[in-house]
């Protein structure tokens, strides 16, 4: 099996064209709201018809002036036109917000997509760099409105641009060719000149982001406590200031050039519009003339050109828009369709998962490695050992021995680049995600509270769904009977205080003893704690070796700690060095011999005795000094 890292750097990326994403756009659309596509259909006939009779409306006015008709009539005709103009724009109007709003929700709906599938992903795409990489364009998408939520507002528009250039086109068309080809060349020309800009300001983008992330550093580093004692005395307040002026002074130079050529294509396109428009209405007025036209048509074929010309015009510009809207979907659909490793099937199945759990389960590796993505040498090499139904093993090594790497093949997270991971004899892959997990409780270094109650903390559960027997066992087990009982509300307490002021926060040695509690409950045949101590006294530390054997009964345990001492009330030890198991065996018998645990264990022990003697040293020149200080005291008096 390979590591999850290999396959999504090395897979090939997925491509979404234009119109695949626009279409996959429409779908999701359809899907959230089917009277939302309808709405995006049916909208684009107002639209196009209000416009039409604003283009009319002017020629119609100048027909009747000419023919000399009625006021009354003149009047009425004003009237109904403009009510149907106004109903048209209305309705439009109407339809684009609902447009609109739904696109919000459509876009709450993708975040909410985000969330669940970053938390069901496999563990170590999590860990994966390119994976980082299309999960954070993603979430970007889908939380700031980007992509689909786009489309749902930009398809309509596209729609009713698109008609109104085949409508005017056709108006244009039956009267001069000629007209329509003059109206589509100057558009043309200036929206090709408005892509040159764009081109130009995505070339200087990075230069840009390069020295806004330069001043945003030197920002960060003035309102940092930590940083602002090495400003003051190192005295680099000049320092920064002159790279923070030297920042802002490329930012506004790139800004310039920019902006340059933004106003080059500006002027050129307005001096193109003079140019074209001098044309097309220097050929009407020909045709005027000539008596070919009237002059309400002269008046109706001016509002078309101006109608053509802004119709074709923002059709492009939706047209170019929509490639930043696509790649923006192509973020959000490769994300979503990142493929898990993990079986998701039945696996081995309820009958067979009944009787794994009835019993302490076999763990065994057969010459696993495994090897980092961003590595060439293998963190962990050729791993052998069986782990016995019921057995305490305590793991322990240096750091960078390769503890936390294996404890993650022992949870799933990663997968051996050569090897097998068993499970009472079954192969880890065929099991399913779920399945496995519910084998497997452990407690990490660095787990953490959620921003839930205490007892949702401790079981992960709702309120009325807790085992109260099962809970209150634990609780014992681990010690933390005593600080669950002194609070007010037991296991309605808020934690996280980040969320709820009104939280309770937790020492670290209480927090620790919380989180004990909480793999307890879980009841899996497999716990692995991972430095459980690092947060306890002695004391508690203590306490919690007495009842690692009632808290274990019926389980296989795992215990990885730094601390060789920890290690006397486990069945066996495994001694990881380099990535590999260089000895293993109890307590007694490592120590007998000239062992690499052996020396360890006097070396730490060794560090031991002397922090213990300069506290103790400590303590007596503390007391003395309080003893001197009443003394003083009294003479004083």
């Amino acid at each position: 099996m390979l590591y999850m890292g290999h396959i999504f750097e090395d897979r090939k990326r997925r491509k979404y064209g234009l119109f695949s994403n626009f279409i996959y756009s429409m779908k999701s659309a359809k899907e959230w709201d089917r009277k939302l596509f309808w709405a995006q259909l049916l909208m684009v006939v107002p639209n196009v018809a209000a416009s039409l009779l604003g283009t009319y409306l002017p020629s119609r006015l100048v027909s009747d002036l000419t023919a000399q008709v009625g006021m009354a009539r003149l009047m009425m005709e004003l009237v109904v036109i403009c009510v149907v103009m106004w109903l048209g724009n209305a309705a439009f109007e109407v339809m684009l917000e609902y447009c609109e709003l739904e696109g919000s929700f459509i876009c709450n709906h993708y975040a909410k997509k985000f969330v669940r599938k970053i938390m069901d992903v496999d563990y170590d795409y999590l860990e994966d760099e390119a994976f980082q990489k299309v999960s954070g364009n993603a979430w970007r998408v889908a939380r700031f409105g980007q992509g689909v939520s786009n489309a749902v507002v930009a398809f309509p528009q596209f729609l009713s641009f698109l008609a109104g250039v085949v409508v005017y086109g056709i108006l244009l068309v039956q009267r001069s060719i000629l007209l329509l080809l003059i109206t589509m060349f100057s558009v043309s020309v200036s929206l090709w000149l408005l892509s040159i800009a764009r081109k130009k300001h995505a070339q200087y983008y990075e230069k840009l982001a390069l020295s806004a992330k330069k001043a945003g550093y030197i920002t960060a580093q003035a309102t940092d406590s930590a940083a602002g004692k090495d400003i003051r005395i190192y005295h680099l307040t000049d320092w920064f200031l002159e790279k923070y002026d030297g920042a802002l002074q490329e930012i506004g130079r790139v800004y310039g050039i920019i902006h340059d050529w933004y106003t080059f294509r500006n002027l050129s396109h307005a001096l193109l519009q003079l140019l074209v428009d001098g044309a097309a209405f220097g050929l009407l007025a020909r045709m005027l003339a000539g008596g070919e036209i009237t002059a309400a048509e002269f008046v109706f074929y001016i509002g078309l050109v101006s109608g053509f010309s802004l119709y074709f015009e923002e059709m492009l510009r939706q047209v170019m828009s929509f490639n930043n809207t696509s790649a923006s979907v192509s973020y959000l659909r490769e994300f979503l369709e990142v493929e898990d490793r993990w079986n998701r099937g039945e696996g081995v199945g309820a009958g067979q998962m009944e009787q794994i759990r009835k019993a302490p389960v076999k763990l065994e590796f057969r010459n696993v490695s495994f090897t980092y993505p961003s590595s060439e040498r293998p963190t962990l090499k050729n791993i052998n050992v069986v782990i016995r139904p019921g057995e305490k093993i305590a793991l322990i090594g240096l750091n960078g021995a390769g503890k936390t790497t294996l404890v993650k093949l022992m949870c799933g997270f990663y997968h051996p680049t050569e090897g097998e991971i068993l499970l009472n004899d079954i192969p880890v892959e065929r099991f399913s995600r779920d399945e496995y997990y519910s084998l497997v409780s452990v407690l990490f270094q660095d787990s953490t509270m959620m921003a839930l109650s205490l007892d949702e903390n401790l079981t992960g559960q709702k309120l009325e769904e807790i085992d109260r027997e099962r809970l209150e066992r634990v609780l014992k087990l681990s010690n933390f009977e005593s600080v669950y009982e002194k609070l007010a509300e037991k296991g309605r307490t808020p934690l996280v205080r980040e969320i709820n002021k009104t939280a309770t926060d937790f020492s670290g040695g209480e927090k620790q003893r919380m989180l004990f509690a909480r793999t307890l409950y879980q009841d899996a045949p497999l716990v692995i704690l991972d430095e459980p101590t690092a947060a306890l006294d002695p004391i508690a530390e203590n306490e919690l070796y007495l009842n690692y054997g009632k808290s274990m009964e019926g389980k296989t345990g795992i215990y990885i700690s730094h601390r060789l001492s920890s290690t006397r009330f486990c069945d066996r030890i495994l001694l990881l060095e380099h990535g590999e198991i260089i000895e293993e065996g109890t307590h007694e018998s490592l120590l007998a011999g000239r062992t690499r645990y052996a020396e360890l264990f006097e070396i730490q022990s060794q560090y031991y005795k002397e922090e213990s003697e300069r506290k103790r040293r400590s303590e007596l020149m503390d007391d003395a000094y309080e003893a001197k200080a009443e003394r003083r005291g009294v003479f004083d008096e």
